[in-house]
């Protein structure tokens, strides 16, 4: 019988050793958005998935200047109005041309330590989630700096634990979407059902 290491005994390395960051959509006015040929991700993609919804983009004219996303990347909201909502992140898994990140985000891009997978939700489990809360700075409106989230240690677990932990949540993903896809029973069941108990 093989035991399984600890999470507690995994390498911990920090995010800013094992990748670079870049920033999203600059000098831009509303008129640029909307129309042309290139698409964006939109912050609330990002906040609301640790996979991101690779159909849920906008329109935006392509730009030569601008850094498009890659496949792999992670993107971090850096602003929000409460501290526990701040470094939401979101793992790209697209090669999708002429895609880039919105302004209110920045992208980091991996060097292949991690699993893509397994980056997305380690990157939203609470320990994490913590941590990055813990680096947010405001008073009405709360920022977070890329530099220390890049400063930020994170566990590594082996190549083949890292496959098989995120190929567990992405069932479990999949699973839960399914199941909120499921129409609710009606009333009529239930009343039968009562009826022959």
């Amino acid at each position: 019988m093989s035991v399984r290491p600890l999470a507690s005994s995994w390498e911990q390395r920090k995010l800013g050793n094992c990748g670079t960051t870049y920033g999203g959509l600059s000098g831009k006015t509303k008129e640029d958005f909307g129309h042309g040929n290139a698409r964006f991700v939109p912050y609330t993609n990002v906040f609301d998935n640790p996979l991101t919804d690779t159909k849920r983009l906008e329109t935006v004219e392509i730009d030569s200047s601008q850094n498009k996303v890659a496949y792999g990347d992670t993107f971090f909201t850096v602003s929000s109005e409460t501290p526990d909502e701040v470094g939401m992140s979101s793992v790209w898994l697209s090669d999708q041309d002429d895609v880039y990140l919105n302004s209110f985000c920045f992208g980091y891009r991996q060097d292949s330590t991690f699993d893509p997978h397994y980056l997305a939700y380690m990157l939203r489990s609470s320990s994490i989630r913590s941590d990055l809360t813990l680096l947010a700075q405001g008073i009405s409106r709360f920022n977070i700096s890329k530099n220390k989230v890049m400063e930020l240690s994170v566990p590594v677990p082996s190549a083949a634990e890292q496959k098989q932990i995120g190929q567990y949540f992405a069932r479990l993903d999949s699973l839960i979407t399914l199941h909120q896809r499921e129409p609710p029973h009606t009333m009529k069941e239930g009343k039968n059902v009562d009826q022959h108990q």
